[in-house]
């Protein structure tokens, strides 16, 4: 259960943490972090979040989705960063597992800690995950069928142009044509870089269409209607 979120002082210590992790220490997870006056601060709610496994990153998205789908007001935590931060710190375990020698490598700060850079926001394993999930549901399962310390290959590959993340039709069609339901994950040869009809050359196709189509306006079957051949492999298979 979450009823509490970081305030300034517990990103701070949260940060450290990471670097500490990142310069090859082994401090433990500081969850008391989430709990003590001094770094957190109460959220008005109980969140009933569970720190269970969870085999994938979207299986976290469904929970967590659930979970905030019953406060009325949930929007407010939209862009807050110890809210989201204190999140990706109490499944900070399963995003950074402990290997054999009790050594971690965590990715930099902003896979954790809610930047203030815009650009990178898109880069939280909390926050993305929670928004894939709540805007497209099983149409994100191609993005997020990774176990959670995977951020993902097509993620990646999508967040070299943001507005994708945003654009509906395109979402919807990219899982239609990559999502391999009896694998629950992306197909194969989706995640080339050069490929005919890999994710690059998908969004190298989107990067053409933005030219002369509201790309925010199209639906799944607009964009189906223009598809070139060379992206039949993934869609007929």
């Amino acid at each position: 259960m979450i009823e509490r979120k970081l305030n300034e002082a517990g990103l701070i210590e949260f940060e450290n943490f990471i670097l500490e992790l990142r310069n090859e220490g082994t401090p433990s997870t500081p969850l008391y972090l989430l709990t003590e006056d001094s770094t957190s601060e109460p959220i008005g709610e109980s969140l009933l979040l569970e720190n269970v496994a969870f085999e994938t990153r979207y299986a976290l998205g469904k929970h967590l989705v659930d979970a905030l789908g019953g406060i009325s007001d949930a929007a407010r935590f939209l862009g807050d960063r110890g809210f989201w931060s204190a999140l990706a710190l109490y499944w900070f375990d399963q995003f950074c597992p402990a290997k054999e020698d009790g050594s971690r490598k965590p990715s930099k700060e902003y896979n954790y800690i809610l930047s203030e850079n815009y650009n990178h926001r898109p880069r939280h394993a909390v926050f993305t995950t929670w928004q894939l999930v709540s805007r497209y549901g099983e149409d994100s399962k191609f993005l997020l069928s990774g176990a959670l310390p995977v951020r993902g290959e097509l993620v990646e590959q999508l967040m070299a142009r943001q507005y994708l993340l945003s654009c509906d039709g395109a979402i919807r069609t990219a899982s239609l044509l990559y999502y391999d339901s009896e694998r629950a994950t992306y197909k194969k040869g989706a995640a080339a870089r050069k490929s005919a009809g890999c994710i690059a050359r998908y969004i190298s196709w989107m990067e053409q269409l933005k030219v002369n189509y509201d790309l925010f306006a199209m639906s799944t079957e607009d964009f189906f209607s223009l598809i070139p051949a060379e992206f039949d492999r993934f869609r007929q298979s």
